[in-house]
């Protein structure tokens, strides 16, 4: 099997156990995001300064960033967001949270 099917296939079963990272963000958590009101973690236990984030207006591409967590806020913030990521299941999550807000 190729590591990218591996991996695939471990995030999706830890996201159907209600991984931390598989969980994406409720639309309150948008809707806070929207007037910049945001937490953004890329490791376990330290917050992205929000002054990193001066987002509006320019491109992110997410490498292994679904789950609705990263590109949502990112999206809220002003930006155009690409993503990719190996787990189909992290990947619905964003679709399923683009949808739902409308982007």
């Amino acid at each position: 099997m190729r590591y990218q099917e591996e991996n695939s296939k471990m995030i999706d079963k830890w996201c159907k156990e209600g991984w931390k990272w598989g969980t994406k963000i409720d639309h309150e958590t948008y809707l806070r995001a929207l007037k910049g009101d945001f937490v953004l973690y890329l490791t376990p236990t330290k917050p992205v300064p929000s002054s990193w984030l001066e987002v509006k207006g320019k491109k992110v591409l997410g490498l292994a960033s679904g789950g609705g967590q990263q590109m949502p806020i990112l999206h809220a913030l002003g930006a155009e967001c690409t993503l990719l990521d190996y787990s189909e299941m992290q990947c619905q999550s964003d679709r399923e949270v683009a949808e739902r807000e409308g982007y």
